[in-house]
């Protein structure tokens, strides 16, 4: 697969990756990038880098979570004994800071691989080794935990979040005031006479909650939705 970049325009340039742990820029065998990301937590854009298709899914899913105030990738690593007693160190995917102060520590595997390996035991003794002060909770994520259209999804709101137009999101606000729900996106934007842009207004509409509807199937425009209830 290609390498996949992600930049934003302006005359600010990103702060580079925190990752620990060198990541190799090309693999034959998987999607390796970043992302640049402009968080809470961050006093600038920065550089959030990925090693695979799975990693990168998993990341734009926690960059869509309001409560995520900021991303650490492979971030410094910890050390724990396996089970013949040996000293062994393993570095988180991620370590996700939420708005409550609580820290969860993202350890990201296929499915395929957690269920061929021991990983899920080995992780037990990981998370018994992890300081509370590093991580409130470990967190094993797989690709059965999510849908690809579910990822899809939050990439979509991520990027079209870099250029939120407040006039266009207030003036949808103002129809979902005055129409029948359910209805679809597509109408929903025909009524905004937008062009392109009402299908983009839509999609951060409902994941700022204006909107709502099934996130786990692709946001198209025949996709329905209903009043999200946010005043």
């Amino acid at each position: 697969m290609n390498d996949e970049e992600f930049t934003l325009t302006g005359e600010m340039s990103p702060e580079p990756s925190r990752a620990t742990r060198g990541i190799s820029r090309r693999s034959k065998h998987s999607s390796r990038g970043g992302v640049v990301v402009d968080l809470p937590g961050n006093k600038r854009p920065r550089v959030v880098q990925f090693e695979s298709k799975l990693e990168q899914r998993v990341l734009f899913l926690y960059l869509a979570n309001h409560d995520v105030v900021d991303i650490w990738e492979q971030p410094p690593f910890i050390r724990y004994r396996d089970e013949a007693g040996r000293r062994k160190h393993h570095f988180f995917d991620f370590l996700v800071v939420l708005k409550d102060g609580r820290r969860l520590a993202l350890a990201v595997k296929p499915w395929k691989i957690v269920q061929k390996s021991d990983f899920p035991r080995e992780l037990r003794r990981i998370r018994a080794a992890t300081p509370k002060e590093f991580a409130d909770e470990v967190v094993l994520v797989t690709d059965r935990h999510f849908t690809r259209a579910e990822a899809l999804n939050a990439q979509r709101f991520v990027e079209f979040s870099r250029s939120r137009n407040s006039d266009h999101q207030r003036r949808l606000e103002t129809l979902v005031g005055n129409i029948d729900f359910p209805t679809s996106v597509g109408e929903l934007s025909q009524l905004l006479n937008l062009g392109g842009h009402g299908f983009r207004a839509v999609v951060i509409a409902i994941y700022e909650g204006l909107l709502k509807t099934d996130k786990r199937h692709l946001i198209d425009l025949d996709t329905l939705v209903c009043s999200g209830g946010l005043k």
